[in-house]
């Protein structure tokens, strides 16, 4: 009877001991099966920066039901909200063979590591000439190359862009007037005036560089506006001390801004502009119009808050910073045809209305949205609409940093070193030509550029 009873006790923890063995091999298989599905790779890979992703994820949604021959693609977005982080990544993809079918580009940047990683967009499906009838004109300069076989001279786009943006000052309009903004020299008179007024407080934030929100494309637009600089190149040692000059002139101790006299403040508790700009210590403040994300955040007056765009010496004299990023194709995707079909559909009014419904704070690429998108508001928290940033005197134009990263990060180190900008600068802008002539030609790869 022990026997048989021992015998039952020993077939139920087997029973139970074969059940858990075929639990666990069958919970791995599942949880496999998930993550070998979660993880697969996708079809067709496209990369963004600064953009949202679920609204990125619709887009492609939206694709596929217009483009029915690609409704079963695995389509797969990724969106980066560091330029240097994507930068890094993209390289390492690259060199992985895992690099996306489409990706951005930023439009200051001749000399990118990937350009030559990019291919042209077949005319059949995007034309050169269509392109100049319905885009503004600076992207028909930027966008649009020819190459030449057998005698014949053919052009094609090689980037599509959706929005832009260019330098403004945003302004409290309890102390200033768009009126009085309309010349440099205009804004020299009212910073003048400000100081007599309010001696203890900055009325305009242009200065050094780290607590300058991103002031690297600030100085950018003073040296657009001498003598129509577009490229770093022409950054002449004469109108560099011109450009740096009259930058400076705002910040100045001895000068009517005193900038100086909060930097180390700043620098200690780690503060830049907007902090003063919310708390009415500073009057003006110069950014890009999505700045106003980060004005909301500081809870600024929705009253008081206006912009205008940022001027020039003279209406007729330099150009207007514009800053996008635009879409390419890798040379090295499987997938051109639909990599066309996608660009194109980024060209099409219908994508560039809902793209700028989602960031309102652009001003849209397409002519046919322009008049429409320059009365909208930029966003629902202040009284500001696209249309007052808007000039149609100043030219616009793009500035070839040649290598972006590089040269953000080291024209902060100029300003911040202010006294010696005439010595610096010049070593600065030849060690980028150098290390751009070797990502362009890949000659000289052993010469130091420091």
């Amino acid at each position: 009877m022990n026997f048989n009873k021992n015998k039952i006790i020993f077939g139920v923890i087997w029973l139970i001991l074969l059940w858990l063995v075929l639990f666990i091999v069958t919970s791995l298989n599942k949880w496999k099966t998930n993550n070998t599905a979660n993880n697969s790779p996708a079809d067709f890979s496209i990369w963004m920066i600064w953009d949202n992703l679920d609204w990125a994820n619709k887009v492609v949604s939206d694709f596929k039901a217009l483009n029915k021959e690609y409704s079963k693609k695995n389509i797969k977005v990724e969106v980066f909200s560091n330029y240097d982080d994507y930068n890094l990544t993209l390289m390492s993809a690259i060199a992985s063979w895992k690099a996306p079918d489409v990706f951005v580009l930023n439009n200051n940047e001749k000399y990118s590591v990937f350009t030559n990683q990019t291919i042209w967009i077949d005319p059949k499906y995007l034309n050169p000439n269509d392109f100049r009838k319905k885009y503004k004109w600076v992207f028909a300069d930027d966008l649009i190359l020819s190459t030449k076989e057998w005698e014949k001279t053919q052009e094609f786009l090689k980037w599509v862009p959706v929005w832009y943006e260019t330098l403004w000052i945003f302004y409290n309009r309890r102390y200033v007037r768009a009126s009085e903004l309309t010349s440099l020299s205009a804004l020299n008179n009212v910073v003048a005036s400000l100081k007599r007024k309010k001696p203890n407080l900055i009325p305009i934030w242009i200065g050094n560089g780290c607590t300058v929100y991103s002031a690297w494309d600030i100085v950018t637009q003073f040296f657009m506006l001498e003598d129509w600089v577009d490229w770093l190149s022409k950054v002449s040692w004469n109108k560099l001390k011109q450009s740096i000059s009259s930058y400076f002139l705002f910040w100045d101790i001895n000068w009517d801004n005193w900038f100086n006299s909060r930097f180390s403040e700043l620098t200690k508790f780690w503060n830049t502009s907007l902090d003063l700009f919310s708390r009415w210590e500073t009057f003006m403040v110069v950014w890009y119009p999505s700045l106003i994300n980060q004005i909301a955040k500081k809870w600024f007056s929705k009253n008081f808050l206006q912009a205008a765009p940022f001027p020039h010496y003279f209406s007729w004299n330099g150009k207007t910073l514009v800053n996008y990023n635009y879409f390419v194709i890798n040379k090295d995707t499987k997938n051109y045809d639909l990599a066309n079909a996608f660009l194109l559909y980024l060209s099409s009014d219908i994508w560039a209305q809902n793209y700028l419904e989602n960031f309102p704070y652009y001003l849209p690429a397409l002519l046919s949205l322009e008049s429409d998108k320059l009365e909208e508001k930029i966003s629902d928290k202040f009284n500001i609409v696209l249309w007052d940033f808007y000039n149609e005197d100043y030219e616009l134009s793009s500035f070839d940093k040649w290598i972006k990263e590089l040269y953000d990060k080291g024209i902060i180190n100029i300003l911040d070193n202010a006294s010696n900008y005439l010595n610096t600068f010049p070593k600065f802008q030849s060690k980028i030509l150098c290390e751009a002539n070797k990502i362009s030609s890949l000659t000289d790869l052993s010469k130091n550029c420091e």
